[in-house]
């Protein structure tokens, strides 16, 4: 008898093998629950992940929020820090000027869009309790929802 025979009928190489599925079985498990309690948010109808950049005029990206940093991700809500930006379209929107502002950006209202978990609504408020560009309001705030 080969010694890959010996070895095959041994208690071992049932333990082996054992383990082998078992792992691949956990895995498995682990990650489509992981991915499939992800939540995300939709973001000019792109169902995203912790995007560092959200839109608020998705034509022309003349408003929106960028270089966000998230600190929070949960059911609960979602919250962060980041750039409110804005283009002032002086003399036009192609010759423009950028402003920005540091904000704290807050995201609710869950929705299941194409079977994900997704925020759809954004809030901003200047850090420094002042006007953000282009508004006379320290805060800001909109639906991104475009589909679902």
């Amino acid at each position: 008898m080969s010694n890959f025979e010996k070895a095959r009928r041994s208690k071992g190489w049932v333990v082996l093998l054992a383990t082998v599925v078992g792992l691949g079985v956990g895995g498995y498990t682990y990650i489509h629950r992981a991915v499939s309690q992800q939540l995300y948010v939709t973001n000019c109808g792109i169902v995203d992940y912790k995007p560092n950049v959200l839109l608020k005029f998705c034509a022309d990206g003349g408003v929106g929020i960028g270089e966000v940093e998230w600190t929070q991700w949960t059911k609960d809500g979602a919250e962060g820090t980041g750039k409110y930006v804005a283009n002032n379209c002086d003399p036009s929107c192609v010759d423009g000027k950028i402003v920005t502002k540091e904000v704290y950006v807050k995201l609710s209202k869950l929705k299941t869009i194409s079977g994900k978990e997704a925020f759809t609504y954004v809030q901003v408020e200047s850090k420094d309790k002042k006007p953000l560009p282009l508004l006379d309001s320290m805060d800001d705030e909109w639906s991104m929802e475009m589909a679902g």
